[in-house]
């Protein structure tokens, strides 16, 4: 299951389990720069018109309105872009939305009338009514901020151009949340953290939880924190951490892109720098907690969805190692499994509602199908 390979056997197709949604292709399968540390790239804004309440105090219809009226706006500077109604979807619909990170999660479980633009292959989505007006989010494979940055600049001034947004002087751009206030940037980069945070047989490694606290530690001394892979109020699965602002007002954007460059540069070399003496000295058993996570993704009947992350977080590792062999399974195999393997995935790809044994059981199979046919 190598990179030239194809991944697309283990996604649904456009159509998927109905006629409403088309998914994007998962960008997230070609890995980018610094990718033996860093997943994944994301810049959002936060934006709001000036011709509107804030969601909090929409009058009656105005939330409707104001959907419709961007949509128009959307389709006509993006007529490329698919743009969907999230009342048009069903629950299992959103949630694989969700888990390809175009929506919040709030988002997907909102009443109120509201919508999603996506580009084609994946790297742009834009939330109309989440809790601003509009989220503009552009995503990369690897560390790649300064071209997001010029991304996401150019859809933001091209959607101003179209639209009236709430704007003070001495503040910056108005948002429903006053830590959005300001330029409304949260710059987000993914990292997979092994040996910062590698335990085997009970006992810390080299890494150890005293490191992911320095780490939050320096993180909180520069405006920035460290979450999950889910962002704010989610957990660290899997050895997948989240770097990213906290501060957006009193900061230039070009200050807050520079902050998180800096600090997820620093983390990388510190990762890699661990991987190295880690390895050297305990190689036993890092080479038997990579093949025990082999053994279990290639062997299991029934896998949750915390454990099929965690034994590919140790897949990932190994082949950073270069303890597996890049023709048997490599990062582009291993990132596309990480989607396909969620909750909403497998229900959408099944049709059906599934119990949460039986999504086990699909789990396991497709893990287990995609790493044997190699």
């Amino acid at each position: 299951m190598s990179g030239s390979g194809d991944q697309s056997s283990l996604f649904p197709s456009d159509s998927g389990s109905g006629d409403s949604l088309q998914l994007p292709e998962l960008w997230l399968q070609e890995p980018g720069p610094e990718s033996d540390v860093v997943i994944s790239s994301r810049m959002r804004l936060a934006r709001n018109l000036d011709d509107f309440h804030f969601k909090s105090r929409f009058q009656e219809g105005e939330c409707e309105r104001l959907e419709v009226h961007l949509s128009q706006v959307l389709h006509e500077l993006e007529p490329d872009f698919r743009y969907h109604r999230m009342h048009e979807l069903s629950p299992t619909e959103r949630k694989v939305m969700f888990e390809r990170h175009l929506i919040s999660r709030e988002h997907a479980a909102d009443e109120l009338p509201r919508g999603v633009s996506f580009s084609h292959d994946g790297t742009t989505s834009i939330m109309v009514n989440e809790e601003d007006h509009l989220r503009l989010q552009v995503f990369a494979s690897g560390l790649d901020l300064e071209r997001l940055d010029e991304v996401i600049n150019d859809l933001d001034h091209r959607i101003g151009s179209q639209v009236n947004y709430s704007f003070d002087p001495r503040f910056g751009y108005r948002t429903s949340c006053p830590t959005n206030t300001g330029t409304g940037l949260r710059v987000s980069v993914m990292l997979h953290l092994p040996t910062l945070s590698f335990r085997v047989d009970g006992r810390t490694g080299r890494g150890s939880e005293q490191d992911i606290v320095r780490m939050q530690n320096a993180a909180q001394q520069l405006g920035l924190t460290v979450r999950g892979i889910f962002g704010e109020s989610s957990r660290a699965d899997g050895e997948f951490y989240q770097i990213s602002n906290q501060v957006t007002l009193g900061r230039t954007p070009a200050e807050t892109v520079k902050g998180v460059q800096s600090l997820v540069e620093h983390v990388s070399s510190w990762e890699r720098r661990n991987r190295d003496s880690h390895f050297n000295e305990n190689r036993r058993r890092v080479e038997d907690h990579i093949w025990r996570a082999w053994a279990a993704l290639t062997h299991a009947r029934r896998m949750t969805s915390g454990e099929a992350l965690s034994h590919l977080s140790a897949l990932r590792f190994g082949v950073c190692l270069g303890i597996l062999d890049e023709d048997e399974i490599d990062l582009a195999a291993i990132q596309s499994l990480m989607v396909a393997m969620r909750p909403g995935h497998l229900q959408y790809t099944a049709d059906t509602e599934l119990t949460a044994d039986r999504r086990d059981e699909l789990r396991a199979d497709l893990i287990r199908g995609a790493l044997q046919n190699n």
